[in-house]
């Protein structure tokens, strides 16, 4: 393991140079650049516009304070150490000491040291040293919808979460509607906080949602789920419907009522007190005289429904065919 210190890159960096003199070797150049990368992309470190005698380049994780070599240059070709792998595709731009890292992970936010010497002619010894603080930021990954309940009943609450496995905040959202018609309406746009709380669910809030996750790098938008709301009619349970049968014969016939095909009642009349939406469907009456060996069959649709304000009643109705 090579390991950088100053008296290292000024000593050391002479023994590899026989003959030169440092004329003032307390003047060093320094130099520091913030960076911002983006895992996944590349980044260009420039280490001076002409390719130096020496260079030298070191990382140093974030928190720490040890400098170890990536990559050097003593005049034979650049050798790229073994570290420099867990960094990314790294690689030395042709004629120059300027770094190319291809594919960023998230290790290779750190410090990027680069020490260069040239000897110009009559001039003595120059070093530099540059430093390269890169800050890594990650691109939001395909979002998700999570609904608490995807079938609520109206009049109550549903929250849902835009849910993400990556990406650097702060993050905002925006959650589209799409509704039956194909109409899509931005409902919400919240800064930093991925739970959109719908209220007071009623029919206006059924349909097709998506959410966009957007940060400093790029934007995202999730596959659309579906949100159906259900209605829970509870109606006035005072009113009471009768259904009558009669036929001409004599003797007198006998009558039997059937309710969606199943016997219910016997007898011409059939009272339904107390009726509610369950009472819908098809009512049949039966008559028939065995003396006469006559019979006679009529049939009629019963149809029960309320006329609701929210979470009110208005009234009832009844009506036949």
């Amino acid at each position: 393991m090579l390991i950088i210190t100053e008296q290292w890159h000024l000593r050391n960096f002479v023994c590899a140079l026989p003959g030169v003199e440092i004329l003032d070797p307390g003047q060093v150049v320094y130099s520091e650049t913030r960076t911002n990368g983006v895992v996944g992309r590349g980044v260009i470190l420039e280490c001076g516009p002409t390719l130096p005698d020496v260079f030298i380049w070191g990382f140093t994780k974030p928190g720490t304070d040890t400098i170890r070599a990536i990559v050097y240059n003593f005049g034979k070709g650049p050798k790229i150490q073994k570290l420099a792998n867990d960094l990314g595709n790294l690689t030395v731009i042709s004629n120059s000491a300027s770094l190319s890292i291809e594919k960023l992970p998230l290790a290779a936010e750190g410090v990027y040291t680069c020490q260069h010497i040239l000897q110009p002619l009559f001039h003595g010894l120059s070093v530099t040293r540059l430093h390269f603080v890169i800050i890594l930021k990650v691109p939001v990954t395909n979002p998700y919808i999570v609904m608490s309940d995807s079938s609520p009943v109206e009049g109550t609450s549903v929250i849902m979460r835009c849910g993400l496995e990556n990406g650097t905040g702060p993050i905002n959202y925006i959650w589209e509607q799409e509704s039956r018609e194909s109409q899509l309406t931005t409902v919400a746009e919240i800064y930093d906080d991925n739970r959109f709380n719908v209220t007071d669910v009623n029919r206006n809030h059924t349909g097709w949602y998506r959410c966009i996750a957007i940060n400093q790098v790029n934007q995202q938008r999730s596959d659309r789920v579906c949100l159906v709301h259900h209605i829970v009619l509870v109606c006035a349970i005072s009113k009471t419907v009768s259904l009558l049968c009669q036929a001409s014969s004599n003797p007198p016939s006998q009558y039997v009522w059937f309710y969606n095909n199943s016997q219910v009642f016997t007898g011409p009349q059939y009272t339904i007190t107390r009726i509610l939406r369950m009472h819908t469907g098809h009512y049949a009456c039966l008559a028939q005289n065995t003396y006469l060996n006559t019979r006679s069959r009529k049939t009629i649709t019963l149809t029960v429904y309320c006329e609701c304000s929210h979470k009110s009643l208005s009234r009832l109705a009844v009506t036949t065919v």
